[in-house]
């Protein structure tokens, strides 16, 4: 096994209990966005025990495996987009669902729960030209293998605290390659304002916010072991591998489905789907 010495971020801050207010009308009531507050419950019920890497938060771990001429700005680049993306999926179509005079009178103004679900919202990025440039491009099962491997050591040295199985941050990750980086570094760097569309064809081109960005999802505790024993209905069909392709929007998405179904069915928590029939590459489905 070659050695490697990997920089990874600064870890996440840690946080007390979410403010329990936020889960309890105000009198009179003001609308909140359903889908942070139902969020940040979920957060709310892990955090028990007030330990181990970034407690509290929420956010993948990203393996950058490109290291080619200009990749440093170009990854830099990306993971701001990447970031921005996630904030506006999560604060945008849950305040205001359609355009002109219907959402201004149905529109989200409590933002609170979302202030707070975002300000816990971190990834731990691990830079490792020794140990991942030669894990950049392709879509063999060896690669995705050798990738989930090199996650799971990176966990084993870090304090995860109580149920890291658990914690999507310690058994799911990303993976930024050279593809998946040019696709998010794309991506205009101004985003659409947070505020009703004036109308449809402003609200379509909201929707069209991160379209073409995507990133490699790896269900690396399920690479590691895929048998799922016996009695398990989830992995008797097509041959599930554990990684896929993601749609940059689907990230809060995919990292809040997987806290849900925890440790009690945590094998084969993602659906996947082909796009294009035959193609053999597999997408992240919210479905």
């Amino acid at each position: 096994m070659t050695s490697t010495t990997p920089t990874t971020s600064p870890p996440p801050p840690t946080f007390g209990r979410i403010p329990q207010h936020l889960f309890h009308d105000h009198s009179p009531p003001l609308p909140k966005d359903t889908g942070a507050t139902g969020r940040l419950k979920s957060l709310d019920e892990h955090n028990g025990f007030p330990c181990g890497r970034g407690h509290g938060s929420w956010g993948y771990t990203i393996l950058r495996t490109a290291y080619g001429p200009d990749s440093d700005t170009q990854f830099a680049v990306a993971l701001e987009r990447l970031k921005g993306q996630v904030y506006w999926w999560g604060n945008h179509p849950g305040r205001y669902s359609a355009f002109g005079a219907l959402c201004e009178q149905d529109r989200v103004d409590n933002d609170e729960p979302n202030r707070e679900l975002f300000r816990r919202f971190h990834v731990d990025v691990i830079e490792d030209r020794e140990g991942l440039a030669h894990l950049d491009g392709g879509a063999d099962e060896a690669r995705f293998k050798a990738l989930g491997e090199y996650f799971r050591r990176w966990v084993a040295g870090v304090e995860t605290g109580f149920n890291a199985e658990e914690n999507p941050r310690f058994c799911v990750c990303l993976v930024l390659d050279s593809e998946s980086i040019a696709s998010l570094a794309a991506l205009a760097e101004e985003l659409p304002p947070l505020r009703c569309a004036v109308d449809l064809e402003e609200k379509r081109r909201f929707l069209g916010t991160g379209v073409g960005a995507w990133v490699w999802l790896l269900e690396a505790d399920y690479i590691a072991d895929p048998d799922p024993g016996e009695d398990y209905e989830l992995d008797e069909d097509d041959g599930y591998r554990g990684w896929m392709r993601m749609d940059v929007s689907s990230i809060e998405f995919s990292w809040f489905r997987r806290l849900q179904r925890g440790i009690i069915s945590n094998r084969r928590c993602f659906i996947r789907e082909q796009r294009e029939q035959g193609s053999g590459i597999y997408w992240f489905a919210e479905h």
